[in-house]
Formats: structure tokens, C-alpha cells, sequence
């Protein structure tokens, strides 16, 4: 199977996504045989501007996301057609998944958001470095550093395999990190002091701060605070809990 995952985009102060409208549609449009797992994100603006501080108006950053998981990924007009209702810039990708990190239950309940906060970030490269050296410094250096300094439950590496939309932004992953409550990412000593070791948590926020522009292109990077919805969830038959 093929996940794909389509990001809806806005510039400047947009009015936020319906998520209960959003969810409804996906899951009552999207057959269960064809996407046995179906997951929607929306943007916690208000969140995201708290996190953020003010954001030039010209900038473009993610209102919601939709993630399914398929047998052909070429086949997802019906996916494309939800998230074009939302925006008109939207990009859709086919992503390679791994998870170095997963604590605590995926409960799938109709219309009702996963417990705490995700930190979607569409991520771009550096100037200069090849697909490769990207991958490594993310996998070998960055994500040790990230899950070492900050509280997540949940770390998913979204690789991006190939671009199905025209004119899609320059996004060479999708990463997303699952905390238990928003304040584990506004308060900053939360943020970055999860490492016992390290008691100063400025110190940790100052090496993240140095590592991020040796491997991403803030400018190009997006992120986004959002809450998240597991419509479907084929993971429930390996284990996971369905509540």
C-alpha cells in the first residue's frame, strides 16, 4: 500500500477550516475498501500564532491536511477533490512512513480530535544539499536531537517519494510530532526540556536553534499546530487500541 497525503494551503489570515465538515466529507466520500485508513489535520491557528508570534501576511503555511493510506496512489481524484474545495493552492504528495516513535493509543472516534497537539511541518531542504545529505543529518543527528530535547508521544517521518499535483511547493518531507498537551509546545521550557540531562533548557533550545539551518530552509519550511482526527485506522487489527 501507498500513503499519500494531501496539504491544503493559505496565505495571511484565512478563515479557519470546518473540521467537523472536513472529517464528514472524508468520511463519507472516501470508500473504506479503497483507504482503509484515513487521517484529517486542521490548523490550530490561534496556536500556531501564539507559537509563532506574528507571521508576515505573505506567507504561506498549512490549514489542514488529509493522509490516506491505498493500494494505487495515481488513483486519488476523490482524495485531490476534498482538499480542492478547501483552498485553492493545495499540494498532494506520495510519502514513504516510518514511526521512531509511538506512545499511547490511536482511539478512532467519529468527529473528535486525538488528545493534545501534532506539529506538522512541511520540510525543505537547505541550499546546497543533496536529497541524501538531507536524509542524514534529519535521521542521524536532528531527530536524535529533537526526540532527546522535546516531549513527544509521537515522531512520523514522511519521506516524500513523488509530487502529484503540478506546481507544488518544494517540500522534501512531512514531519509529524505528537505531544500530549498544546502548552507542551507553547511553554517553551516544556518544549525544550524534556532531556533530564540537560537542566539549562535554553541551552537545549540554542543547539536545536543551530542544527535547523544545517539541514532545512527555514524560509521554505512550513509549520503548523494542529489537532488531528483518525477517521479509519488500519493499525487497530496490529494491535493498536479502537475506541
Amino acid at each position: 500500500m501507498e500513503k499519500v497525503i494531501f496539504v491544503a494551503l493559505e496565505q495571511g489570515d484565512a478563515a479557519p477550516v470546518d473540521s467537523t465538515a472536513l472529517v464528514a466529507r472524508a468520511a463519507e466520500s472516501l470508500d473504506a475498501d479503497r483507504y482503509p485508513d484515513v487521517s484529517v489535520q486542521v490548523e490550530d491557528g490561534d496556536a500556531s500564532d501564539r507559537w509563532q508570534w506574528r507571521r508576515p501576511p505573505s506567507e504561506w503555511r498549512a490549514v489542514a491536511t488529509l493522509a490516506v493510506w491505498t493500494e494505487c496512489a495515481d488513483d486519488v481524484n476523490d482524495v485531490e477533490r476534498i482538499v480542492r474545495e478547501l483552498s485553492s493552492r493545495f499540494a498532494g504528495f506520495v510519502v514513504t512512513e516510518a514511526v521512531p516513535r509511538r506512545e499511547g493509543a490511536r482511539p478512532t472516534r467519529a468527529g473528535e480530535p486525538q488528545p493534545g497537539a501534532t506539529v506538522t511541518s512541511l520540510l525543505c531542504r537547505a541550499s546546497g544539499l543533496t536529497r541524501d545529505q538531507f536524509l542524514q543529518h534529519w535521521y542521524d543527528v536532528h531527530m536524535p536531537m529533537s526526540l532527546r530535547i522535546h516531549p513527544q508521544r509521537t515522531y512520523v517521518r514522511n519521506v516524500v517519494s513523488r509530487v502529484l499535483t503540478p506546481g507544488a511547493p518544494a517540500v522534501d518531507a512531512i514531519c509529524e510530532e505528537g505531544f500530549a498537551e498544546v502548552d507542551d509546545v507553547l511553554d517553551q521550557s516544556r518544549f525544550f526540556g524534556a532531556d533530564d540531562a540537560e537542566r539549562d533548557w535554553r541551552k537545549s533550545r540554542a543547539a536545536i536553534g543551530e542544527d535547523i539551518p544545517k539541514f532545512l530552509d527555514p524560509a521554505g519550511t512550513m509549520t503548523s499546530i494542529m489537532r488531528e482526527y483518525r477517521v479509519r485506522d488500519f493499525r487497530a487489527s496490529l494491535g493498536y487500541e479502537r475506541q
